[in-house]
């Protein structure tokens, strides 16, 4: 009986090593990480982490510019053409002050005064002597042509703005930190061809009372707040 008690006890103390060591094993060496999940460590806990892998990658289409179908483009407005299956065509644009760009192996293209889908046939007809079926993509990735102007001292932010989609008066002040305390908001004077075109109350704008003061501005207007 005493030497069987001994046995036991002998592989009782076997077991408890056995399992010992493989807890051991367990925590000693843990699970590497893989490196293409994991994300990228950023140096500071300011700064938000990009995975530059996505970023760097080449032949990232450039975002467009949330421009209207019958947007007319014009002088140092930037655009991205990419050819269908003809890479080396691709680039981006920057409209010159004549209004024209040069595309490699095509030549001057007229793009001011034309919308995109034009601007697509015009690059399309110029590149039918060197490709069989062109089919050009232009987008829109800068409006710098078209501007409003914010002026007076009653403006808490004046200036000039990119006019990119159709906005109307009481949309830009806002855009613009709306008024200063001491801002006259029962004459605001919109300028259009050097003239006044209309004077509106803020309150008649924001009433709803009269929609129509809500002017949609156009390219070059001044709107005046004293």
């Amino acid at each position: 009986m005493r030497r069987s008690l001994l046995v036991e006890c002998a592989m009782l103390a076997i077991g408890i090593v056995v399992a010992g060591f493989a807890a051991y094993s367990q925590t000693a060496e843990p699970q590497k990480p893989n490196p293409s999940q994991s994300p990228p460590a950023s140096l500071s806990p300011v700064m938000p982490v990009t995975d530059s892998a996505k970023t760097a990658e080449p032949g990232t289409k450039p975002v467009a510019a949330p421009v209207t179908s019958d947007f007319v483009l014009g002088p140092e407005d930037q655009i991205a053409i990419s050819m269908w299956d003809e890479p080396k065509f691709n680039g981006g644009y920057t409209i010159r002050p004549d209004g024209k760009i040069m595309v490699p192996l095509i030549g001057e293209i007229q793009a001011a005064g034309l919308t995109p889908l034009q601007l697509q046939a015009s690059i399309d007809k110029a590149a039918s002597s060197l490709l069989r079926t062109p089919r050009s993509t232009v987008n829109v990735t800068g409006v710098h042509s078209k501007h409003v102007y914010f002026d007076g001292e009653g403006i808490a932010g004046p200036g000039s703005m990119d006019l990119v989609l159709p906005l109307h008066v009481l949309e830009g002040i806002s855009a613009r930190g709306g008024f200063k305390d001491f801002a006259d908001k029962k004459h605001i004077k919109i300028l259009r061809n050097g003239r006044l075109f209309v004077t509106v109350n803020y309150k008649d704008l924001v009433s709803g009372k009269h929609p129509e003061l809500n002017v949609l501005l156009q390219d070059q207007d001044h709107v005046v707040v004293n």
